[in-house]
Protein backbone atom coordinates (compact mmCIF):
# COMPACT_ATOMS: atom_id res chain seq x y z
CA UNK A 1 0.00 0.00 0.00
CA UNK A 2 1.02 3.59 -0.05
CA UNK A 3 0.66 4.29 3.73
CA UNK A 4 3.55 6.86 4.58
CA UNK A 5 5.58 7.86 7.13
CA UNK A 6 6.49 11.86 7.47
CA UNK A 7 9.70 13.27 8.60
CA UNK A 8 11.43 16.37 8.65
CA UNK A 9 14.85 16.63 7.36
CA UNK A 10 17.22 19.19 8.38
CA UNK A 11 16.64 21.46 5.39
CA UNK A 12 13.09 21.72 6.09
CA UNK A 13 11.60 19.38 3.53
CA UNK A 14 8.78 17.06 4.47
CA UNK A 15 10.04 13.63 3.61
CA UNK A 16 7.35 11.09 2.41
CA UNK A 17 8.16 7.68 3.19
CA UNK A 18 6.29 4.97 1.19
CA UNK A 19 6.01 1.86 3.74
CA UNK A 20 4.37 -0.52 1.74
CA UNK A 21 5.28 1.48 -1.45
CA UNK A 22 8.35 0.82 -0.37
CA UNK A 23 6.50 -0.66 -2.60
CA UNK A 24 7.67 -3.02 -3.97
CA UNK A 25 7.41 -5.73 -1.68
CA UNK A 26 3.72 -6.17 -3.10
CA UNK A 27 3.12 -9.52 -1.67
CA UNK A 28 3.76 -8.31 1.43
CA UNK A 29 1.28 -5.97 1.11
CA UNK A 30 -1.13 -7.66 -0.65
CA UNK A 31 -3.03 -10.19 1.54
CA UNK A 32 -2.78 -13.14 -1.60
CA UNK A 33 -4.47 -16.48 -1.00
CA UNK A 34 -4.86 -19.43 -3.38
CA UNK A 35 -7.94 -17.37 -5.10
CA UNK A 36 -5.79 -14.53 -5.60
CA UNK A 37 -5.73 -14.02 -9.50
CA UNK A 38 -2.23 -13.90 -10.99
CA UNK A 39 -2.56 -10.40 -13.20
CA UNK A 40 -0.55 -10.66 -16.72
CA UNK A 41 1.10 -7.47 -16.69
CA UNK A 42 3.67 -8.02 -19.12
CA UNK A 43 6.55 -5.89 -19.12
CA UNK A 44 4.02 -3.09 -17.88
CA UNK A 45 5.18 -1.03 -20.72
CA UNK A 46 9.13 -0.15 -18.56
CA UNK A 47 11.07 -1.43 -22.02
CA UNK A 48 8.55 -1.98 -24.65
CA UNK A 49 7.08 2.11 -24.62
CA UNK A 50 3.52 0.11 -25.20
CA UNK A 51 1.16 2.02 -24.91
CA UNK A 52 3.69 3.99 -22.82
CA UNK A 53 7.16 4.51 -20.60
CA UNK A 54 8.22 5.35 -17.32
CA UNK A 55 6.63 6.93 -15.66
CA UNK A 56 3.32 6.35 -17.30
CA UNK A 57 1.68 2.91 -16.73
CA UNK A 58 -0.69 1.93 -19.48
CA UNK A 59 -2.15 5.41 -19.47
CA UNK A 60 -1.80 5.66 -16.09
CA UNK A 61 0.67 8.57 -15.01
CA UNK A 62 1.19 9.69 -11.41
CA UNK A 63 0.45 13.05 -10.36
CA UNK A 64 -1.83 13.85 -13.58
CA UNK A 65 -4.05 10.96 -13.97
CA UNK A 66 -7.88 10.58 -11.63
CA UNK A 67 -9.03 7.33 -10.32
CA UNK A 68 -12.04 7.81 -12.45
CA UNK A 69 -9.71 7.52 -15.79
CA UNK A 70 -7.78 4.07 -13.93
CA UNK A 71 -11.02 2.62 -13.64
CA UNK A 72 -11.78 2.90 -17.39
CA UNK A 73 -8.49 2.05 -18.18
CA UNK A 74 -8.59 -1.35 -15.92
CA UNK A 75 -12.18 -2.21 -17.32
CA UNK A 76 -10.87 -1.93 -20.70
CA UNK A 77 -7.88 -4.18 -20.31
CA UNK A 78 -10.38 -6.49 -18.94
CA UNK A 79 -9.19 -7.10 -15.49
CA UNK A 80 -11.00 -4.30 -13.52
CA UNK A 81 -13.12 -7.13 -11.75
CA UNK A 82 -9.46 -8.61 -10.29
CA UNK A 83 -9.16 -5.39 -8.52
CA UNK A 84 -9.55 -4.50 -4.91
CA UNK A 85 -10.15 -0.65 -3.60
CA UNK A 86 -8.67 -0.31 0.05
CA UNK A 87 -9.16 2.60 2.04
CA UNK A 88 -6.25 3.42 4.56
CA UNK A 89 -6.96 6.92 4.95
CA UNK A 90 -8.32 6.72 8.24
CA UNK A 91 -5.53 5.05 9.74
CA UNK A 92 -3.25 7.53 8.04
CA UNK A 93 -2.42 6.03 4.97
CA UNK A 94 -3.68 6.16 1.08
CA UNK A 95 -6.69 4.69 -0.53
CA UNK A 96 -5.13 2.16 -3.56
CA UNK A 97 -6.51 -0.01 -6.17
CA UNK A 98 -4.89 -3.30 -6.16
CA UNK A 99 -4.89 -5.82 -8.71
CA UNK A 100 -4.00 -9.92 -8.17
CA UNK A 101 -0.45 -9.54 -6.69
CA UNK A 102 1.22 -7.66 -9.19
CA UNK A 103 -0.43 -4.23 -9.37
CA UNK A 104 -0.91 -1.50 -6.64
CA UNK A 105 -1.57 2.39 -7.58
CA UNK A 106 -2.56 4.86 -4.98
CA UNK A 107 -4.32 7.75 -4.43
CA UNK A 108 -3.08 10.96 -2.54
CA UNK A 109 -4.68 11.37 0.65
CA UNK A 110 -7.78 13.89 -0.20
CA UNK A 111 -7.34 13.37 -4.13
CA UNK A 112 -8.45 11.44 -6.83
CA UNK A 113 -5.02 11.72 -8.05
CA UNK A 114 -2.79 9.01 -8.58
CA UNK A 115 0.48 9.61 -6.70
CA UNK A 116 1.94 6.22 -6.99
CA UNK A 117 2.49 2.92 -9.28
CA UNK A 118 4.06 -0.48 -7.97
CA UNK A 119 3.59 -3.47 -10.80
CA UNK A 120 5.95 -6.92 -10.97
CA UNK A 121 6.38 -7.70 -14.42
CA UNK A 122 5.31 -11.49 -15.83
CA UNK A 123 8.39 -10.97 -18.28
CA UNK A 124 11.89 -11.29 -16.97
CA UNK A 125 13.76 -8.53 -17.17
CA UNK A 126 17.45 -8.20 -16.18
CA UNK A 127 19.66 -5.27 -14.88
CA UNK A 128 21.72 -5.15 -17.66
CA UNK A 129 18.24 -4.02 -19.83
CA UNK A 130 17.37 -1.57 -17.81
CA UNK A 131 20.53 0.22 -17.82
CA UNK A 132 20.99 -0.55 -21.70
CA UNK A 133 17.95 1.21 -21.90
CA UNK A 134 17.98 3.87 -19.37
CA UNK A 135 21.67 4.39 -18.38
CA UNK A 136 23.16 4.03 -14.96
CA UNK A 137 20.83 4.41 -12.18
CA UNK A 138 21.62 7.85 -10.51
CA UNK A 139 21.55 6.59 -6.91
CA UNK A 140 21.08 2.98 -5.51
CA UNK A 141 20.26 1.53 -2.07
CA UNK A 142 20.44 -1.73 -0.37
CA UNK A 143 17.51 -2.86 2.09
CA UNK A 144 16.71 -5.72 3.87
CA UNK A 145 13.32 -7.55 4.47
CA UNK A 146 11.28 -9.40 6.76
CA UNK A 147 11.29 -10.09 10.31
CA UNK A 148 13.11 -13.45 11.55
CA UNK A 149 14.21 -14.20 8.14
CA UNK A 150 16.20 -10.96 6.72
CA UNK A 151 16.63 -11.07 2.35
CA UNK A 152 18.06 -7.87 0.85
CA UNK A 153 17.18 -6.45 -2.27
CA UNK A 154 19.58 -3.21 -4.33
CA UNK A 155 16.85 -0.62 -5.50
CA UNK A 156 18.29 1.70 -8.72
CA UNK A 157 16.77 5.04 -8.33
CA UNK A 158 16.24 7.38 -11.56
CA UNK A 159 14.67 10.61 -10.30
CA UNK A 160 14.18 12.01 -13.07
CA UNK A 161 11.90 9.22 -14.36
CA UNK A 162 10.01 9.21 -11.14
CA UNK A 163 11.18 5.51 -10.92
CA UNK A 164 12.58 2.95 -9.03
CA UNK A 165 13.38 -0.24 -10.18
CA UNK A 166 13.91 -2.91 -7.60
CA UNK A 167 15.91 -6.45 -7.96
CA UNK A 168 15.81 -9.95 -7.18
CA UNK A 169 16.24 -10.85 -2.97
CA UNK A 170 19.48 -12.36 -2.05
CA UNK A 171 20.04 -13.99 1.81
CA UNK A 172 23.16 -12.08 2.53
CA UNK A 173 25.36 -8.82 2.03
CA UNK A 174 27.39 -7.70 0.31
CA UNK A 175 24.39 -7.60 -2.36
CA UNK A 176 26.02 -9.40 -5.96
CA UNK A 177 24.56 -7.01 -9.01
CA UNK A 178 25.13 -8.19 -12.25
CA UNK A 179 23.84 -8.05 -15.28
CA UNK A 180 21.62 -10.97 -15.20
CA UNK A 181 20.28 -10.08 -11.90
CA UNK A 182 16.48 -10.03 -12.64
CA UNK A 183 14.27 -7.03 -11.56
CA UNK A 184 11.65 -8.11 -8.87
CA UNK A 185 9.04 -4.89 -9.09
CA UNK A 186 9.15 -1.34 -10.46
CA UNK A 187 7.66 1.71 -9.07
CA UNK A 188 6.85 5.26 -10.06
CA UNK A 189 5.69 8.26 -7.51
CA UNK A 190 5.40 11.78 -7.67
CA UNK A 191 7.58 12.08 -4.48
CA UNK A 192 10.74 9.83 -6.42
CA UNK A 193 11.35 13.43 -8.07
CA UNK A 194 11.83 14.70 -4.73
CA UNK A 195 15.49 15.43 -3.76
CA UNK A 196 14.37 15.75 -0.26
CA UNK A 197 13.99 11.35 -0.76
CA UNK A 198 18.16 11.19 -1.19
CA UNK A 199 19.61 14.59 0.76
CA UNK A 200 21.49 13.51 3.64
CA UNK A 201 19.43 9.99 4.02
CA UNK A 202 23.49 7.78 3.94
CA UNK A 203 21.35 4.52 2.59
CA UNK A 204 21.22 5.88 -0.83
CA UNK A 205 24.74 5.32 -2.79
CA UNK A 206 26.34 6.34 -5.85
CA UNK A 207 26.18 3.84 -8.53
CA UNK A 208 29.63 2.28 -9.10
CA UNK A 209 28.88 -0.41 -11.50
CA UNK A 210 28.70 -4.17 -11.40
CA UNK A 211 30.08 -6.14 -8.45
CA UNK A 212 29.46 -6.07 -4.46
CA UNK A 213 27.26 -3.44 -2.50
CA UNK A 214 27.49 -3.48 1.08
Amino acid sequence: MFSRARMTMPDGCVWGLGICLMLLSLSACIPVTPATPMVDIGDGGFLSEEPCGPPCFWGIIPGQTTEAEVIKILQRRGMYATCEVRDFEPEGGERVISCGSRLIIGFERGSEVVNGIGFSPSLTIAAEEVITKYGEPELVEVGGLGVHVIDFQLTMAYPGMLTWVRLSLQDKLPYILEPSTRVRNIAYAVDFGDPCYYEDNPLWKEWHGYGEYP
